[in-house]
Parts: C-alpha cells; sequence; structure tokens
C-alpha cells in the first residue's frame, strides 16, 4: 500500500474511533432528546461509513496485489525455469519483493503453474480490517496469465547402435535418450511446436523401406553387374578374390559436389549400400510422438561397424527443408531456414571412432574396421574427414550442433571429432558412465528448452 493509502486508512480509522466515542458520550447526555437522537443516528451510521472504507481500502490493495502478481508473473515468464517447482520458487520471490503491504496483512496464498508455454499464477492476501467486528471480509484474490516468448524446435537425436554399444551401454543409451524424449517434447504443441527425429546408425542409415531408399538413391534393377548398378553387385575385395553382395534398405554418403552437403536427393543421389546385412534400426522423421519415438529406442539392438558421418549426414537431413518432400505428412517435415522462433538442433553420440567410409556403395579399402571390403579406397576420403565437413556445412546454416562421446577411453580421433563439430565447447559432453550419460542428455535437453524459452 503507498503512503497516501495508508495516510487515508490512518485518518478514517482515527475519525470513526472519534465518532464512536463522541455518539457514546452523548447517549450518557439526558440532558436533551436530540442529543440523544443524533447519538443513536452517529451509531447507526459510523459502521455503515467505516464498511464503505473497507471497501475503498480493499479495491485498492486488490489492485495492487493485482500490478504484483502480474509483475511477478512476468518475470517468472522471463526467466529459463523449465520446470513448475522452478517457475513457482521464481513466482514467489518476485511476488513478495514486489508487494507491499501495511502491517498486519499477509500473502496466504502464492501459486505460479507451468502450463506448456503459459505461466499461470494466483495469490491472495488477508483482508483491511477497519471494522471487522461487523463484516467478515473473504481474502483478496487475483490471477495472471503470460505467454512465453517462445521458439518452435525441431530436433534430430543421432545415436550409435553398432556392436561396441552391446550390452549395458545400450542399455543406458536406451535409458538416457528416452529421458531426452521427455524433456525435449512438450506436451502442449501450441503455440509452439517441439518435434523430435531418431537417426540410429552403424554401417549405414537404414531408411526403412525400399520404395524410399529407390527415391534416395535412384533404382536398381533386379540382376548382378560388376559396377553398382543392379540389385546385386559382384567387386574384387581388397585382399584380391571376388565376391557378391545385395543391396540393403541402408544409404551411404553421396560423391561429388554435393557430397556434404543437405542438397535435395532430388538434385544428387544418396549412395547405395552393398552389405550382408542393413545393420541398424529405421528412422523416424520429426515426430511431437512421444511414444512412439520412444518405442522406436526401446527397438535398437546392437550390432555392425560405425559410419558415424553417415547418422550425422541423417541427423542434418532431418531438420532441412530440403529433404521435407520425402514425408508424407506435413507434421514430419522440417520448416525452411530463417523462419521466425525456429531452433534447429542436431545431437550426435557415438562410443568411438568412426572406422567405415565407402567406394562404390561397399566397405571401402582404407575404412579400419574387420568387415569385408572393397578394392578401392573411400571416394571422399575417411569417415573423419566427411564428419568435419557436414558439420561446417551444418553450422554455416545455424544448425546448433551437440556432440556426445560415450565412454571413448580417450580414442584421439573420437575425442578431436566430439570437439571439432559441437557448436563450440559447451555443446560438448564426454561422459564415461551410464549415470553420466544419463546426466549429459538430461543436460542437453535443459538447455534446449533454455533456447527454446529464449527472447
Amino acid at each position: 500500500m503507498d503512503t497516501n493509502s495508508k495516510q487515508i486508512r490512518g485518518r478514517l480509522a482515527r475519525f470513526g474511533r472519534t465518532v464512536i466515542g463522541f455518539a457514546r458520550r452523548m447517549t450518557r447526555d439526558e440532558g436533551g432528546a436530540s442529543a440523544v437522537f443524533f447519538a443513536v443516528a452517529l451509531l447507526m451510521l459510523t459502521p455503515m461509513t467505516l464498511g464503505l472504507v473497507d471497501v475503498y481500502i480493499s479495491t485498492t490493495q486488490r489492485g495492487q496485489l493485482q500490478d504484483a502478481l502480474d509483475t511477478a508473473t512476468l518475470y517468472a515468464a522471463r526467466s529459463s525455469a523449465t520446470t513448475t517447482a522452478e517457475i513457482d520458487s521464481i513466482g514467489d520471490a518476485a511476488l513478495i519483493a514486489n508487494l507491499v503491504l501495511p502491517e498486519g496483512e499477509s500473502i496466504v496464498e502464492s501459486n505460479f503453474v507451468l502450463d506448456g508455454v503459459k505461466i499461470v499464477s494466483t495469490a491472495a492476501i488477508t483482508p483491511p480490517g477497519i471494522s471487522p467486528q461487523i463484516w467478515n471480509q473473504q481474502n483478496l484474490r487475483a490471477t495472471s496469465e503470460v505467454v512465453r516468448n517462445s521458439n518452435h524446435v525441431e530436433v534430430a537425436l543421432v545415436l550409435d547402435t553398432t556392436g561396441s554399444m552391446g550390452g549395458q551401454k545400450l542399455t543406458d543409451m536406451k535409458t538416457a535418450a528416452k529421458d531426452l524424449v521427455d524433456i525435449v517434447v512438450q506436451d502442449t504443441q501450441t503455440p509452439y511446436y517441439s518435434k523430435m527425429a531418431i537417426v540410429p546408425y552403424a554401417s549405414a542409415v537404414n531408411v526403412g523401406s525400399s520404395s524410399l531408399a529407390s527415391t534416395l538413391r535412384g533404382s536398381a534393377p533386379t540382376g548382378t553387374a560388376t559396377t553398382p548398378t543392379k540389385k546385386t553387385y559382384q567387386f574384387t575385395k581388397s585382399g584380391g578374390g571376388t565376391t557378391t553382395l545385395n543391396i540393403t534398405n541402408c544409404v551411404t554418403e553421396r560423391t561429388g559436389a554435393q557430397a556434404n552437403t543437405d542438397t535435395a536427393p532430388g538434385v544428387a543421389l544418396l549412395g547405395r549400400h552393398y552389405a550382408s546385412s542393413c545393420g541398424s534400426a529405421s528412422i523416424v522423421p520429426l515426430s511431437t510422438s512421444k511414444s512412439a519415438l520412444k518405442t522406436k529406442i526401446d527397438s535398437f539392438t546392437a550390432t555392425g561397424v560405425t559410419a558415424g558421418h553417415i547418422g550425422l549426414a541423417w541427423g542434418w537431413y532431418m531438420v532441412s527443408p530440403n529433404f521435407g518432400d520425402l514425408w508424407p505428412s506435413a507434421s514430419n517435415r522440417p520448416a525452411a531456414y530463417g523462419t521466425n522462433e525456429l531452433l534447429k538442433v542436431v545431437i550426435l553420440m557415438t562410443d568411438g571412432e568412426f572406422n567405415t567410409a565407402y567406394c562404390n556403395g561397399v566397405n571401402a579399402k582404407n575404412s579400419t574396421n574387420s568387415d569385408v571390403k572393397i578394392n578401392c579406397d573411400a571416394t571422399n576420403g575417411t569417415a573423419f574427414t566427411q564428419a568435419q565437413a557436414l558439420c561446417d556445412n551444418m553450422k554455416a546454416k545455424d544448425v546448433i550442433i551437440y556432440t556426445v562421446g560415450f565412454a571413448l577411453g580417450g580414442d584421439p580421433n573420437a575425442v578431436a571429432i566430439m570437439n571439432q563439430c559441437a557448436t563450440d565447447a559447451k555443446h560438448v559432453y564426454l561422459p564415461s558412465s551410464g549415470a553420466a550419460l544419463k546426466d549429459a542428455f538430461k543436460a542437453i535437453g535443459q538447455d534446449i528448452n533454455s533456447l527454446r524459452l529464449a527472447k
């Protein structure tokens, strides 16, 4: 309450007490009927007058409560807090700081709730009481609501499902990844959406269907050829002799000028994949369905070698508008680059060295894995060289990149690409245990939410 209100209240209270005292004295004066009548009238009118004063004071204080609550709610909304508990703590402190109450009155209720991108608050204070013996007044209440400044979020989670991820490591990754889904994908999708795509990778990336694979890399007619043009490819192995492999539903690097860009596949086709198997679970485009994303994560098995650069490329493709036409549903399609209030994010997770690159759609001679290799080196260079080029080009499009090196064991190449690829040092995580991996994914999710709620 401001100084003027306090002064008015004090004067009115003193006036009321004076009038009541005067009236009582008049009733004791037996010298005149008119004095008695006047005193009785005063006794009847004074409580009504004080009641009107209470109404005035209540209206003034309710307005001050509303102003203070609006200010506190706006302050909480502008914070980077992402849970109701955090919002409530910030809002309570701001309300106390902004609301000055007269002596004897207090805040009896203060609640700030995070509801999607809104902060909804309620507060109550005890009423004024110049004449509490006559009027049993209710607490004074106010409510407020603020829509937070926010951003749409498109996140691609790129996960290592190679053979080295078997056992407890895969279990730990599944737990951490599902927690991340819950943090990033919001229950309320209006007025701002938050979507996530899943890209599991091993020796390549499985796009899920032969029809989509054909769209991406061009159709492969039935038959066998000694060039990579048919569904079956016969080639010379790096150690001599020939072997034959079938095409899979996985895709590999594209070659040429668009090798490390996100140019649409209709302009530059992706590479084919000839192997004994595809070696990874299939991708999930951008989705708001937590259950679908977590079901896919639960389906992962650990198998195959590590083509981390291909997983990384597909992380980019999932948030690239140039690949949007691949998806039949508009809800799966990324928005255009430069869209207002939009964040595009790629999270790359690996447990070790990128040891696989391709020549003619087959594991290249200079790959460092132990699988069957073709007798030619990788067309685009090593997996690490390609990964670095992809990261540079992504960052040039303002894609935010987080890297997570899980139990790398000091592998210098893997540590180097984690540091070189990320947006900056603050976006690099090198957890050495399952608990640390869970903490890393939680920290990334909270950071994404902080960016989502940034002005």
